[in-house]
């Protein structure tokens, strides 16, 4: 495996890690707290937790299923109202998804060519590593977020950061 390959599916697996701690320590919030309008980020935990989950559904199915120079058409209306068991049962399968896209033979290629992506106001051409390294990015964002909303909780937040990932790996 390349390098970028090899990072990418090192940032994908961390960011599943991180993901999956936050969803533990959200099991053990009561449902008032996260369902409690913080003003941070998406307003609650609960309702950031499924806007992180929904942005990455959205952009594996168009980084993996969009054809090279095909068009995607970010989906329009609300994302799915998920629980938190919901949750923590359909998120795993997306970190699968995007491990699994990222090891497949022609995926370096893939990570260069570009797709169109349809959004309100414009439909650029974007290289599908532009697209994972936001998702990335928009991931670790909110977790910011989200571990601020449980300090304010009252709460000890999980660790999430890279270098705890490191550690508790191994690696």
């Amino acid at each position: 495996m390349s390098d970028a390959r090899s990072l990418l599916l090192d940032d994908i697996i961390y960011s599943g890690w991180a993901n999956q701690r936050l969803l533990d320590a959200s099991s053990a919030l009561s449902s008032t707290e996260l369902e409690r309008d913080l003003h941070l980020s998406h307003s609650s935990i609960i309702v950031t937790l499924r806007h992180v989950y929904d942005g990455e559904r959205v952009w594996l199915d168009a980084i993996r299923d969009t054809p090279d120079g095909e068009t995607y058409v970010l989906p329009q209306g609300p994302a799915p109202l998920l629980s938190l068991d919901s949750l923590k049962q359909y998120w795993p399968k997306l970190w699968e998804g995007y491990r699994a896209w990222i090891e497949k033979p022609a995926a370096i290629d893939d990570l260069n060519t570009e797709i169109i992506v349809v959004m309100p106001g414009c439909a650029p051409g974007i290289p599908r590593r532009n697209v994972l390294r936001h998702v990335l990015d928009h991931s670790q964002f909110h977790r910011g977020q989200m571990i601020a909303m449980i300090r304010a909780l009252g709460h000890c937040p999980p660790a999430v950061n890279r270098m705890d990932y490191f550690l508790g790996k191994g690696i």
